[in-house]
C-alpha cells in the first residue's frame, strides 16, 4: 500500500488506487477547516477594528481622476477623492480605496472611520472596514467542507 502511495504522490499510474477518496476527502476538510479559520480570524479583526474606531467627517481636498486600461477613449473617468480630517490637531489625508463612478466636489463632507491609537488607519464610510473581507473564506470553506461530506457519502 505504501508503494501505491508513492506511485500517487509521483503522478504515476498504478489503477484502481482505494485510498483516494478518503485521501481527497481528507485534503478538502484539512483546506476546509483552514479557509473557515482564515474567515473567523478576520471576522474578529473587523469586528474588533469597527468596535474600536471612531468616526468623523473630512473634506474632500483633491480628487484624482483615472481612467480604466480598457476605457481608451477616456469617457468613463473613475473618481478617488482625497479627504483630509483631523485627529487630536493632526491632519490626515487618505485616499478612497476604491473608485467611484460619482463625481464629488471639493469641500464636500465625506464620514470618515479611523483608529484612534492609529488616526493614519482610516476608511471614507461609515461602515466599510480596511480588513479583508471574511466573506471569500467563508464561502470557500464551507463548499469545501460539502465536498469532503459528499465525498465520504458517497464512498464511505
Amino acid at each position: 500500500m505504501e508503494l501505491n502511495f508513492i506511485f500517487l504522490i509521483s503522478a504515476r499510474p498504478t489503477g484502481n488506487f482505494q485510498g483516494s477518496t478518503a485521501l481527497f476527502m481528507t485534503l478538502f476538510a484539512i483546506i476546509a477547516l483552514v479557509l473557515l479559520g482564515v474567515g473567523g480570524r478576520l471576522y474578529q479583526k473587523r469586528k474588533a477594528w469597527i468596535e474600536h474606531s471612531k468616526l468623523t467627517y473630512g473634506k474632500v481636498v483633491e480628487i484624482s481622476r483615472r481612467y480604466a486600461r480598457g476605457d481608451h477613449a477616456g469617457r468613463f473617468p473613475i473618481y478617488f477623492p482625497i479627504v483630509s480630517y483631523h485627529v487630536n490637531g493632526l491632519e490626515f489625508r487618505r485616499e478612497a480605496e476604491r473608485g467611484l463612478m460619482k463625481n464629488y466636489e471639493i469641500g464636500q463632507e465625506i464620514p470618515v472611520r479611523y483608529l484612534s491609537e492609529k488616526p493614519y488607519e482610516a476608511s471614507l464610510n461609515e461602515q466599510s472596514v480596511p480588513v479583508l473581507s471574511p466573506n471569500v473564506f467563508f464561502i470557500l470553506g464551507i463548499l469545501m467542507l460539502i465536498s469532503a461530506i459528499i465525498l465520504s457519502v458517497i464512498h464511505p
